[in-house]
């Protein structure tokens, strides 16, 4: 399913759909609980960052699971995006964490010792409720310490009515480079709206940024992540590339202030972007037509990747915290991740839950045609690409974020955002 960048996990071509059957799982676990469990009265905290139309699902999720528990309920408390990890780790390093907490897969090594380990907590069979290729990115020194929720890659989203406008044809869109430059061009001569930005929300630049590295045939850290791979002339191109658009293309303005991208597309002002599973909620709503394509548009692609990530469940570590309420976690973690329908159909993303994945209920949704069968398709033939999993990703997606931001407002040069960010990658890691 992916290519894992210097990963604790290897993970071989076509295993995106390998699961096993999973009837039973979740209610074997139950009985963990004891008996019928009326009396317990354990109420889980667990802390998310969802919003918008992933607050909505995860609030549908966990509603659902409130309904059919007397004896457990999950008390859901949003914390902001931007602050998110950090408020967890005050919370771990101080005593007082959540019972359950979604994690970003990549984030799992900066917690992993704070983290209970799951392999003696829940059933036998419950690795084979999920896509093994998702379940394996939860695997840190031989132990899985979270249950996956999804993995929600990247996709080239394209508004089909600008599309019309430009005299395109607006169920074509482009595959490769070249007919990106094309259509962008088109675009740019023929209507006032802007062409194309491959990063609408203006900060988070590593993540296609990475993925294209390894189309063009670049690492991007070395073998043990300690210092920065792609100090070439690929990369090079790539940074170029993002010079471009907002400069000789004029596909752009030379602006990367926050969610300018985003709120463009959301208007209609704005013909092609990069952005992930989650934007079919957003779009949902949109007054225009739309569609999406595999993201493949970089120059000098001699492979296929896009960025994606997994949104996963992980039970804190508490001393304070009694087994049996570790138990209720556990199994709420199980169920949440088992039970997820609507994160799918209304969030957009991809399940980590075979059942739920394979299930008729999503595969006839309108976000399957809509989305997720082109997602599905990414993952299935490998060209999923994850961000290293480091004690602190931030020492790599800082300086890249910062310096690509630059270089795509015209503030930086191309060769001098290459020394900066290999320079402060491998200072930061070393």
């Amino acid at each position: 399913m992916v290519r894992k960048l210097q990963s604790n996990q290897g993970s071989g071509r076509r295993t995106f759909l390998k699961t096993a059957a999973t009837t039973g799982v979740v209610a074997g676990f139950a009985g963990c609980l004891g008996g019928d469990q009326g009396d317990s009265g354990n109420e889980v905290e667990f802390w998310t960052l969802f919003a918008g139309g992933d607050g909505d699902a995860m609030e549908a999720i966990v509603e659902k699971f409130n309904d059919e528990h007397d004896d457990i309920q999950v008390s859901r408390e949003r914390q902001p995006f931007d602050e998110y990890y950090d408020s967890l780790f005050t919370s771990m390093t101080g005593g007082t964490p959540p019972d359950l907490a979604i994690f970003h897969t990549n984030e799992l090594r900066r917690f992993v010792d704070t983290l209970t380990p799951l392999d003696d907590q829940v059933e036998s069979g419950t690795k084979n409720a999920y896509v093994e290729s998702i379940w394996n990115e939860t695997e840190f020194g031989g132990s899985h310490v979270a249950l996956p929720l999804d993995t929600h890659p990247n996709a080239l989203y394209y508004n089909k009515d600008i599309f019309e406008e430009a005299g395109l044809d607006p169920e074509s869109p482009p595959t490769n480079f070249e007919e990106l430059q094309h259509a962008a061009d088109e675009i740019s001569a023929n209507t006032d709206k802007q062409a194309f930005n491959p990063e609408p929300y203006g900060r988070f630049y590593t993540r296609q940024f990475v993925a294209w590295l390894s189309s063009v045939g670049s690492e991007f850290l070395n073998e043990d992540a300690t210092g920065a791979a792609f100090d070439n002339d690929e990369a090079l191109g790539l940074i170029e590339f993002y010079s471009d658009i907002t400069d000789e293309f004029g596909w752009d303005s030379a602006d990367a202030s926050d969610d300018r991208g985003n709120r463009a597309f959301r208007a209609g002002d704005l013909a092609m972007t990069i952005d992930g599973t989650w934007f079919y909620g957003v779009l949902r709503e949109a007054d225009y037509d739309w569609g999406i394509a595999k993201p493949f548009v970089a120059p000098g692609a001699t492979e296929q990747y896009t960025w994606a990530n997994s949104h996963a469940l992980a039970v804190p570590k508490n001393d304070d915290r009694s087994d049996e309420q570790t138990e209720a976690a556990v199994y709420a973690a199980e169920w949440l991740t088992q039970n997820s329908t609507e994160w799918g159909t209304t969030a957009g993303h991809m399940p980590a839950s075979s059942d739920v994945l394979n299930s008729g209920t999503l595969q006839d949704a309108d976000v399957w045609d809509a989305t997720l069968n082109t997602f599905f398709e990414m993952a299935d033939n490998d060209q999923l690409v994850y961000l290293p999993s480091t004690d602190n990703n931030e020492d790599y997606v800082r300086p890249i974020n910062q310096t690509m931001a630059q270089v795509y407002s015209q503030q930086l040069d191309p060769e001098d955002a290459l020394d900066e960010m290999v320079s402060a990658i491998n200072d930061n890691l070393s």
